[in-house]
């Protein structure tokens, strides 16, 4: 085994415009401390960087015995050109990047393994998405170098694979394909008893609406009563399927499209076609989702694709308070209509992103079971779902 530096670095960061950017915000600080604590206490790790904007964040993170790199980046930031700017001023070996909520539940175990793989392995990149990763990790640091920095990090890993470097997947799981990108996914993690004590406190203070949340919870909790009809919208992953396939007597009905849109830059380029969306162009949302009332008892759906598919530019706050069916606060005209009609169907409607029909449903499904004395039947699969 080598003795090489293993550093694990963490972005969070962002520009706060409104109320609900602060909560968000709040919330996400609270999972990055949180998980930094874990990581600085697991054996094979040899340092923690916390790489902010936020200078309370990295007060906080150098508190907790972390290195803290404050940055003054607002809406010029480039993630590429920063990770590398990052890894030459540190010295860094060995890396292990996480976005700042990617991985709200990763254990000790997993980095432990991680940083095990490092060490023993050369010229690798571990990854938890094939296509759009949540967090990368890869040796040699000076690696990053040798890339043309990408915007973002979504297609880190797929540069690095480019690149040269051999790829390994984690095994699939609900905790790492679960992120923190939206309202709903904060939502589903206030749900969840296994948080760390400063997320548990940020959650605490939420004031949202859950009723739809609970009632879609519900759903999952009386199946094995009543027959229950699920469905799934978005980009869906196969292991969603087979985990709610494997562990619940439910029918599922699965509209999967547009998987790699963000990764394959589909929808920065105006290339998303839905067809589910097309069916809510030409039906109206009132009319598509009392039809879609008429053949589900709950619905979990990832709208990102049905906005790319508007090629419409809308705000975080409408989106958000879509997904939280806020529907008096959304400036956008059509994106109010669409909303009103899903919370209004007369069946359990969940808004979200892609992390809601991946490890979203998939988190809240093993709480289910838990609550049931229940022990969920592993999926062997592989490669969360693309983005």
């Amino acid at each position: 085994m080598l003795n090489e530096r293993v550093s694990v670095v963490i972005f969070e960061g962002g520009v706060i415009r409104d109320s609900l950017d602060e909560v968000m915000a709040h919330v996400r600080k609270a999972v990055v401390l949180d998980n930094a604590e874990l990581i600085r206490d697991t054996e094979g790790v040899d340092e923690v960087l916390i790489c902010t904007n936020y200078p309370d964040l990295a007060k906080a993170a150098e508190d907790l015995g972390c290195i803290a790199d404050l940055n003054h980046y607002g809406e010029d930031f480039h993630f590429g050109r920063y990770l590398q700017d990052v890894v030459r001023r540190h010295q860094l070996e060995n890396v292990l990047y996480m976005s700042g909520a990617g991985a709200p539940l990763i254990t000790r175990e997993d980095i432990q393994a991680i940083a095990e793989q490092l060490r023993c392995l050369k010229n690798v990149v571990i990854v938890n998405n094939v296509q759009s990763i949540d967090f990368a990790a890869f040796t040699p640091a000076r690696a990053i170098h040798m890339i043309e920095p990408p915007a973002t990090d979504n297609v880190l890993g797929r540069c690095l694979r480019e690149l040269g470097l051999r790829r390994i997947l984690v095994e699939n799981s609900a905790r790492v394909n679960f992120d923190l990108d939206t309202p709903t996914d904060i939502l589903i993690l206030s749900l969840h008893r296994g948080v760390g004590r400063r997320t548990a406190e940020a959650l605490g203070d939420l004031d949202w609406d859950k009723k739809h949340l609970l009632d879609a919870r519900h759903q999952l909790l009386v199946c094995d009563q009543q027959l229950v009809e699920l469905a799934l919208i978005g980009r869906v992953a196969p292991s969603v399927m087979l985990f709610l396939n494997a562990n619940f007597p439910l029918r599922l009905r699965v509209f999967s499209e547009e998987r790699g849109m963000r990764a394959l830059n589909r929808a920065e380029k105006g290339e998303v076609v839905s067809l589910v969306s097309t069916m809510i162009d030409w039906m109206g949302p009132k009319a598509f989702f009392e039809k879609l009332s008429s053949l589900a008892s709950v619905v979990f759906m990832d709208t990102r694709v049905t906005f790319a598919h508007w090629k419409k530019k809308l705000s975080d706050w409408d989106r958000f308070h879509s997904d939280l069916g806020q529907v008096s606060k959304i400036q956008d005209e059509q994106l109010r209509e669409f909303t009103e009609a899903a919370f209004s169907c007369g069946i359990p409607v969940v808004l979200g992103g892609h992390s809601l029909v991946s490890g979203g449903i998939w988190l809240l499904a093993e709480d289910v079971l838990k609550d049931k004395g229940l022990h969920p039947r592993p999926v062997q699969t592989f490669g969360p779902a693309q983005r």
